[in-house]
């Protein structure tokens, strides 16, 4: 997926569905009858940020001093950073096109849907995609999250003021460093018994390290955190407020002033509705129903910048149409068909 500016992700044609279909079969016990949706075309947003909190340790005055270190933290802070914005098509069931069709009971077909009920394939199990989104946890820098005072030393606590529990502090610190080498270099009256004794006394002095050099150096914990926004289409739409984002607050509500917008353009490139047709004549329950999609043109912006633009296609803007009903429950060769249940048009089908 080709990388935008400000790292965003462009927009998919089509969004992977890391999900089952769901399976359903006419007969006797539904009257050789199956309901099932067309799709709504949605643009779906995810935004992921980044909330970064910093901590001073207590010693940071004497960071410099004492382990020669100037890049610290000298305050506490808490703020965001948005770090990517993804937008794909998915969909949701068409409430002004949901079916019921009937067909013989000789031969009766199966259908595959989302588990939004909308259609996704006849008499054949549909290709399901994993997803290639990856969530990642929240992870930390520069070091721990141990208790400063796990480690401290009874000099340390006996120590009369922060200076002076600072250079014992960087004393320990020396020490711990000292013991690793040997370890590492053998130059100790007993070695550990075996590697796993080895193991776990080196974690042990890394642990003690990194507590107590957070103590000068503070601590930076950073967590991602993922929102998402739907829009769906409807009318030509330009600087559409789609949410905001504040450096102190993260992803905000539309409506939050505290917050800068994000807006969203969208605009028609082929609307196929208007079309006259004589399927608009037929009763909609005699046939399976598929859609012609139009096409629209989809763009995210950010100040004078245009983060992402790409035209997809739309269920809402197409025209319906419909397969026979006997192409599916025919006896000897009965049709299969695989319809994109984002825009609703045909895929395949094999007869």
């Amino acid at each position: 997926m080709k990388k935008w500016i400000l790292s965003l992700l462009s927009l998919a044609a089509i969004s992977a569905f890391a999900q089952e279909a769901t399976k359903i079969t006419a007969g006797k016990h539904n009257d050789f009858g199956l309901a099932y949706s067309l799709p709504l075309t949605v643009v779906e947003v995810e935004i992921e940020a980044t909330k970064i909190t910093t901590k001073t340790g207590p010693y940071y005055k004497y960071a410099e001093k004492y382990l020669g270190v100037q890049e610290i933290v000298t305050e506490d802070l808490e703020y965001w950073e948005m770090n990517d914005v993804t937008m794909a098509a998915t969909s949701i069931a068409d409430p002004e096109k949901s079916y019921l069709v009937k067909f013989k009971s000789g031969n009766p077909p199966s259908m595959y849907l989302t588990p939004e009920g909308v259609l996704w394939s006849v008499n054949i199990e549909p290709p399901v995609e994993e997803s290639v989104t990856e969530r990642t946890k929240g992870e930390k820098a520069p070091a721990g999250t141990n208790p400063y005072y796990s480690v401290l030393s009874e000099e340390q606590l006996s120590a009369g003021s922060t200076a002076k529990m600072a250079e014992v502090a960087a004393k320990q610190i020396y020490r711990i460093r000292e013991s690793r080498l040997n370890l590492v270099t053998g130059d100790v009256d007993q070695l550990p018994a075996d590697g796993k004794s080895f193991e776990l006394i080196m974690n042990q002095l890394n642990e003690q390290e990194t507590a107590l050099t957070e103590m000068f150096l503070g601590t930076t914990k950073k967590t991602k955190v993922r929102k998402t926004v739907r829009y769906v289409p409807g009318a030509e739409s330009e600087r559409v407020v789609l949410f905001r984002f504040s450096k102190y607050m993260g992803v905000v509500g539309t409506e939050d002033l505290g917050g800068a917008p994000v807006y969203l353009n969208y605009k028609i490139t082929e609307n196929l509705t208007q079309q006259d047709s004589d399927e608009k004549k037929k009763d909609k329950n005699k046939g399976v129903a598929y859609i012609v999609p139009g096409k629209g043109v989809v763009s995210l912006v950010s100040g004078t910048k245009t983060l992402a633009e790409q035209e997809i296609q739309i269920a809402q803007l197409g025209e319906t149409y419909q397969f026979p009903t006997n192409l599916f429950d025919d006896k000897k060769a009965p049709a299969k068909a695989i319809l994109n249940p984002i825009s609703g048009a045909v895929q395949e089908v094999v007869q």
